[in-house]
């Protein structure tokens, strides 16, 4: 039987080489971007605004690509894979990294945008403006 140590170092190698591999197609081959993960958002509503709650662990907030466009709000960017993954044993990994793109509808009308930080997330709030302001 395989020890525990052997089986995460495989899988570790295996996962870097999936990655490897996506880059390698896409630069080579010019099949489509690489493979994107979503993560998970709140949007809430109030009389003057929409806020967006986005789950972006370890993600630099200015790092993070906003689009407001056609009752769309696009977020897109980059989770870097933690330097300790290519020389360690992995116990658990549950978290996503890689590139990643969430598109939510939203009302379409005009909005100015601000991004904050909270724990763990960033905050986008979009402001309703009046129509005549675009």
């Amino acid at each position: 039987m395989i020890s525990k140590s052997i089986q995460n170092r495989m899988l570790a190698d295996a996962l870097h080489r999936l990655g490897r591999l996506d880059e390698l197609r896409q630069l080579a081959f010019g099949l489509g971007p690489p493979m994107t993960w979503e993560p998970p958002l709140d949007l809430i509503e109030t009389a003057t605004e929409l806020v967006a709650y986005v789950v972006l662990p370890g993600v630099d907030p200015d790092s993070v690509e906003i689009e407001v466009a056609g009752g769309a709000l696009t977020l897109r960017g980059l989770r870097a894979r933690p330097p300790e993954l290519g020389t360690s044993s992995i116990l658990r990994l549950e978290l996503p990294w890689g590139r990643f793109e969430r598109r939510v509808t939203i009302p379409d009308m005009p909005y100015r945008v601000s991004r904050e930080t909270a724990p763990g997330c960033l905050v986008v709030r979009l402001v309703k403006l009046p129509e005549a302001a675009t």
